[in-house]
């Protein structure tokens, strides 16, 4: 398998309903669950992600949507409120997406240490540095 779609077949072979805990600079500690389905015929995978804690209850939606863009490389279409719109991420290397467009600069890192596992992170940065994590959650696929 290619290393340019390595992480949409993987995520494609444990699609599910993942749950875990993050934690971030600009979030706090929350709760994370993420539901992964195939679409397209297994040519792409939705995301549906969202956080809670305790203290405001759901914190953040978003609704992605993972294929391979027409370049070859992958693609991460994200719409969540925080955003204007739907913004296209592309793959700069595997699992490391780049705002295409935007007012920020914006990165989600999307790592799957092992099968069943998976960690989505968040980076920005609201002024001219370079973007850092502002938040991580770590998931497992729940039976």
């Amino acid at each position: 398998m290619p290393a340019e779609t390595e992480v949409l077949h993987r995520l494609l072979r444990t699609t599910g309903v993942y749950r875990g805990r993050g934690d971030g600079p600009e979030s706090g500690p929350f709760l994370a669950r993420m539901v992964v389905t195939s679409a397209l015929d297994g040519r792409a995978a939705i995301l549906d992600y969202e956080a809670t804690n305790d203290r405001d209850g759901l914190r953040h939606v978003e609704h992605s949507i993972l294929l391979l863009g027409g370049d070859g490389r992958l693609e991460l279409h994200v719409a969540s409120l925080e955003l204007p719109g739907v913004v296209r991420f592309t793959q700069q290397a595997p699992g490391r997406f780049t705002a295409y467009e935007g007012p920020l600069l914006a990165r989600i890192v999307l790592d799957l240490p092992r099968p069943g596992q998976l960690s989505y992170a968040w980076w920005w940065s609201r002024d001219e540095r370079a973007p850092r994590e502002q938040y991580r959650a770590d998931l497992h696929l729940t039976g």
